[in-house]
Parts: structure tokens; sequence; C-alpha cells
């Protein structure tokens, strides 16, 4: 996951388990793909 971009990591999580997002808050999700909050609501806005 490292060599990863921010945007593929929130896509490989989305994928490999997508009720995730139901169950778990967004700075939770942030902080487990290594970004900020407003930096995972410009990706999720972008996608």
């Amino acid at each position: 996951m490292i060599n990863q971009t921010a945007e593929q990591r929130y896509q490989h999580l989305l994928t490999s388990n997508p009720k995730i997002l139901k169950h778990v808050p967004l700075k939770y999700i942030a902080s487990y793909i290594g970004v900020t909050d407003s930096t995972l609501s410009r990706i999720r806005k972008k996608l």
C-alpha cells in the first residue's frame, strides 16, 4: 500500500470492503489510508 497513491488506496478499500463506509466514520478511513480528512473529502469529490 505504501507505493500506491491516496486515490488508489481509497479505491482498493472500497473494492475490498464496500460496506465499510456505512459503519466507520470518514476520519478513521482517512487515517487508515494515511491522509487528512480534507484530502479524503477531495478524493471522494473527484471520484
